[in-house]
């Protein structure tokens, strides 16, 4: 907003605001982009510490947990191990016999017939099999930002989803949040909400104004067709041309009829004017 906008949200009138001195407005507008640097640089702060969370956060669990649980599991096996080993070995020693591999032990990606296991031996670093579950959650992933894209701004995802999925793992925020943040799908709810409501409100007064004027028309209007009836003045006209203060209409030529409506419409509009200033 400008300094002058602000001005006016305080109840300062144009011709207030253009009076004040120029150096009263240079100060305004400083303060006022001062304050607006500060604010922007602050949401760039706040952004950036909470991507440097996000990392930690992620690196904990990805990386520093699993490592902690991976190394716990392989002292106790390595423990189990060599109890097992020293048993056989002195119990050998005493049959004569070869001890046979550890209980639970087989050979790395297969299973107890033999048969290759995908994933059953993971190397580090090497590319991971896709799961069904995985594979599923892509799928719907990908159909959702495309349809609230499309749905919320009628038009077609700008970007391809590759991208966009490279970027929520940049950024450390889940694919769907990161896609609302970027394309700002919930603001964009908000605002057609609120669309929906002015107008449902505009249409409410809408039919209340028809209705007023609908009720004027009918009372007051000058449509015959529409207005409501009211008592005939036939008896004061007859009791006016009685009393001498009105002419028989029957009695004139067409310019003294034209004259008298002219002189009766005149007074009406005085009593008119007198009774509402009253």
């Amino acid at each position: 907003m400008t300094v002058e906008e602000i001005l006016r949200q305080t109840g300062l009138s144009d011709d207030q605001i253009k009076a004040l001195d120029a150096k009263v407005l240079s100060g305004f507008t400083q303060v006022l982009s001062t304050a607006t640097q500060t604010q922007e640089q602050a949401r760039k702060d706040k952004e950036a510490a909470e991507l440097a969370q996000r990392a930690q956060q992620q690196l904990f669990d990805t990386e520093i947990a699993p490592k902690l649980d991976a190394w716990g599991n392989e002292a106790a096996q390595l423990k189990a191990e060599n109890a097992f080993y020293k048993t056989q070995f002195e119990e050998g020693k005493k049959a004569g016999f070869i001890p046979k591999a550890p209980p639970g032990f087989t050979p790395p990606a297969r299973d107890d017939k033999g048969k290759f296991v995908p994933g059953a031996n993971e190397v580090p670093g090497s590319p991971a099999y896709l799961t069904a579950a995985d594979g599923i959650k892509a799928v719907s992933n990908v159909t959702w930002v495309m349809s609230e894209h499309q749905r919320l701004f009628g038009q077609p995802l700008p970007d391809d989803f590759e991208t966009l999925m490279n970027e929520s793992i940049a950024q450390r925020m889940p694919f769907r949040d990161y896609a609302d943040k970027k394309y700002g799908f919930t603001a964009k709810k908000a605002e057609i909400t609120a669309a929906k409501q002015k107008e449902h409100d505009d249409n409410i007064r809408k039919e209340a104004i028809a209705a007023r004027d609908k009720e004027w028309a009918e009372k007051a209007g000058n449509n015959p067709m529409v207005r409501q009836g009211i008592t005939s003045q036939f008896d004061k006209v007859k009791a006016g041309q009685q009393a001498g203060t009105r002419k028989d209409p029957l009695t004139m030529n067409a310019e003294q009829r034209r004259q008298q409506t002219r002189q009766a419409i005149q007074t009406e509009l005085q009593d008119n004017a007198a009774s509402t200033i009253n």
